[in-house]
């Protein structure tokens, strides 16, 4: 009778074996499963494509989560990926994800090799709050084929062709001549163009106007001005600032000595190199004298000299003009003999015109 009992003791045991499995699985699920997701710190790695050809580049990104708390070192640029060749480097920084840091490295990676590869495990270094000392956690290894490129279906190389002669196209060799004969014709217009232009000369040629005798440009300024009525300061100042500036602008063109930019010192002296007799000098003088007295020291002249002023700068003009004629004097300094002007002409005083006079 005992021994029946151990039998059928036994046999309970074993039908009741799977049950006490099922439950143990189950507690090991509900209590080690939690366990490992809430691991202080996790890795993983993958790729975006396990097979490739050569050349063909291949995303191969490291992700590791983690606690705020928890200090990370990623592998960084110079990882050793095995056969393949690191092309470009991202680091993308750390994000926050349900309360977690994650962050990842990624590598786009390549080779010109063909078979079958492996990726090796990469190492991250990381240290708990607790720890003194960095720790490490290797990623999986992840298998990649490379594949060849096949140059057809057949798989083998065909044999190298013949080089091919290119038809010519007549059309595009006239365009070509055209082209350059039109760059050639615009290269010399342009150096035309530079050089007269260099020469202050117009691209074209016409007929230009003589320019008027000095004198007759002098005589209408001081023309145009007038002595009479004035009582202001400063049209006394403008009257005999403009005097002085027609006569500056006389001597310019009837000497060529650049009397505007001058003092009347430096007008005087060139006058003298230019060998002009002393009583023309002397005139100018008085004339840019009583000028520069009204301009710069503020001299304010009696009415009737403003018409005497006007007067020498015609006289001025009138003695030192040039008159183009067979009647000229045949010797004589310049300002000499001119007041009764050539011979069988008379002179206006103050605009200068020549017209025939009347015999005595």
């Amino acid at each position: 009778m005992y021994e029946r009992r151990g039998i059928r003791t036994i046999q309970e045991i074993q039908s009741v074996l799977p049950g006490i499995r099922r439950v143990s699985a189950v507690f090991l699920w509900l209590f080690f499963v939690p366990v490992q997701a809430d691991a202080p710190i996790s890795i993983s790695s993958d790729v975006d494509k396990s097979t490739i050809r050569i050349g063909d580049l291949i995303r191969y990104t490291v992700t590791v989560t983690h606690d705020p708390d928890v200090r990370i070192q990623l592998p960084g640029e110079g990882v050793n990926l095995g056969g393949f060749d690191i092309r470009a480097y991202e680091a993308p920084g750390p994000r926050r994800e349900r309360g977690r840091i994650v962050t990842e490295s990624a590598y786009l990676i390549s080779t010109f090799f063909t078979g079958e590869f492996e990726i090796p495990p990469t190492a991250v270094f990381y240290a708990l709050p607790e720890d003194t000392a960095y720790r490490v956690l290797m990623t999986d290894p992840i298998h990649i084929t490379v594949e060849s490129v096949h140059p057809g279906e057949e798989g083998d190389i065909r044999e190298i062709k013949p080089p091919e002669e290119i038809p010519r196209n007549w059309w595009l060799t006239l365009r070509w001549i055209g082209a350059g004969v039109l760059g050639g014709v615009l290269i010399v217009l342009g150096w035309i163009v530079y050089r007269r232009a260099r020469a202050g000369k117009r691209l074209l040629p016409f007929r230009e106007t003589p320019p008027r005798p000095p004198h007759e440009v002098a005589f209408d300024a001081l023309e145009r001005l007038s002595p009479s009525g004035l009582t202001d300061p400063v049209l006394i100042k403008a009257f005999y600032t403009d005097v002085s500036e027609i006569i500056r602008r006389y001597i310019e063109g009837r000497f060529f000595v650049p009397a505007p930019e001058m003092t009347t010192r430096e007008v005087l002296d060139a006058l003298m190199r230019e060998q002009i007799e002393p009583d023309i000098r002397e005139a100018v003088r008085i004339l840019l004298e009583a000028c520069d007295l009204v301009k710069f020291a503020k001299l304010i002249p009696p009415a009737p000299r403003h018409r005497e002023v006007l007067d020498q700068a015609c006289e001025i003009v009138h003695r030192t003009k040039i008159i183009l004629g067979p009647s000229l004097p045949e010797s004589g300094p310049v300002g000499e003999n001119e007041e009764d002007g050539p011979a069988g002409l008379e002179v206006d005083a103050v605009t200068g015109a020549v017209h025939e006079g009347k015999d005595p």
